[in-house]
């Protein structure tokens, strides 16, 4: 019987990992189902609120300041971009106060706490599916009589380096608010940084003159994975082997970092208050 502040070693902690797989999938569907139900239009909340930002953002930054200028079939460009950078900026949200709200549990039995960081990106892969097809039908229905793409196929392994990716994303977020509580405050900050330096809403190429400074931003994982989403699903372009690179590069350094920075504070998880 392990004490609840044990760390075994990293193979071992994969081990342990993968054999609670069949609890994080039933645990993941279980909260996916019950999301929302206590609101009058339940899940439907999950399709109503990226299209509700995409109408903001389209009119304040398409009609406004004319951003939509030089992009082909900006609403679905818009569109695509916000809901698909919602599912990696849950990667940060999902992982925030993951350890405090988690406490009773941790602190009562030892198991690799990890599992709750794949719980939560399980669901959220789950819970993002309907979404993620509503985002990709609304932006093709603005674009008629063009119809879907043979390379529109490739968005579901781009859907899952992107969710591989925010998992990364939540291991390393849960430890750093684990211990230093205050910052959940600044990541709101920085998730609208980030957003805002993603091209979500606009093309890099009309508002950057400067090459090193344009090449700096490209090499932003966000950026990448909305650019190769809107390339194989409105305009029929297959993203450069390089590119393909990067993002597999990008997803598994993610989840490989993240893995091993949260798996080093194991033992201290049971102490959080």
């Amino acid at each position: 019987m392990r004490p609840v502040s044990f760390r075994p070693d990293f193979a071992t902690y994969v081990k342990d990992l993968w054999g609670r797989r069949f609890f994080i999938w039933e645990e993941a569907k279980g909260k996916t189902s019950t999301n929302n139900r206590d609101l009058i239009l339940g899940r439907a909340w999950n399709v109503i609120n990226p299209l509700l930002n995409a109408a903001m953002y389209g009119i304040i930054f398409g009609l406004l300041l004319k951003t939509s200028r030089g992009i082909e079939n900006f609403i679905g460009y818009l569109v695509i971009g916000i809901v698909f950078f919602g599912f990696m900026r849950q990667g940060l949200t999902g992982g925030a106060g993951l350890m405090q709200s988690s406490r009773g549990l941790v602190s009562s039995f030892n198991f690799p706490r990890a599992a709750m960081a794949a719980s939560v990106t399980t669901k959220n892969f789950l819970q993002n599916i309907t979404p993620a097809l509503v985002a990709i039908c609304f932006g093709l229905a603005f674009q008629f009589p063009e119809v879907l793409k043979p390379t529109a196929i490739l968005v579901v392994p781009l859907y899952f380096l992107i969710h591989l990716f925010a998992c990364g994303l939540t291991l390393i977020v849960a430890r750093m608010t684990a211990f230093v509580p205050d910052l959940k405050s600044l990541l709101s900050f920085f998730a609208r940084a980030w957003f805002y330096t993603s091209g979500v809403f606009f093309s890099f190429d009309r508002f950057t003159t400067n090459t090193t400074v344009q090449q700096i931003l490209e090499l932003n994982p966000a950026f990448q994975y909305l650019k190769a989403v809107r390339g194989v699903v409105l305009y029929g372009e297959l993203p450069s082997v390089e590119a393909w690179i990067y993002m597999c590069l990008c997803a598994l350094f993610s989840i490989l970092f993240g893995l091993i920075y949260f798996w080093r504070a194991e033992a201290r998880y049971s102490n959080v208050r």
